[in-house]
């Protein structure tokens, strides 16, 4: 058995927990405590809502569309199948309606050694960073800021170096089939959006 074995065998279980969370969780200091919940459960959460029996029939196609996407299996993504130029489309969820948008432009590109996400038209816009998964597998985590039209883009407060505030933005990406992309966001249990991301 080796040292490192050894160590961890010999803490608490609670301790044991905490280290393997930190390590794999390192990005979430980037991101505030109280938004950090809108990353977890967040596909069980988005079913639940989808559930809610006074979602209006007129709803379905798009309800099914957010299934049959979150459905898909998914797959890792490397930066470099992220950099470039996309068409995104969004799908806002609540507990009483799903509301398609049409498809608008987005971009991701590399800036500083980092990967930037940003929707480029459409009333309602989001920038930010996209963090990858320190192993290569798993989600990304999208921390950025919401803006509309052509206001400013805002990033994420918690980088800014000032209190959280209403324009904050959250969510988590990864691949599916085809060369296509999903961001989940700002999952609560009152509200979600998916942005559908194609070549």
């Amino acid at each position: 058995m080796n040292l490192l074995l050894r160590c961890l065998l010999a803490l608490p279980f609670s301790a044991v927990a905490a280290a393997v969370a930190g390590a794999a969780d390192a990005r979430l200091d980037q991101i505030w405590p109280e938004h950090q919940a809108r990353l977890h459960d967040a596909q069980r959460r988005v079913d639940r809502l989808n559930a809610n029996p006074e979602i209006p029939v007129g709803d379905a196609d798009a309800k099914a569309v957010v299934e049959e996407l979150l459905a898909e299996p998914p797959r890792p993504l490397s930066a470099a199948e992220l950099i470039g130029d996309w068409k995104v489309r969004s799908l806002q969820g609540a507990r009483y309606g799903i509301f398609p948008y049409p498809w608008f432009k987005a971009r991701i590109e590399q800036r500083d050694g980092r990967v930037f996400f940003q929707k480029l038209t459409g009333s309602q816009r989001r920038s930010g960073w996209l963090l990858p998964p320190g192993d290569g597998k798993g989600d990304w985590y999208f921390v950025g800021g919401a803006t509309v039209n052509e206001d400013p883009q805002l990033p994420y407060s918690k980088a800014a170096g000032v209190s959280a505030r209403d324009s904050d933005t959250v969510g988590l990406a990864w691949g599916i089939a085809e060369g296509r992309v999903l961001m989940l966001l700002d999952v609560s249990d009152e509200s979600y959006e998916v942005y559908q991301l194609k070549p």
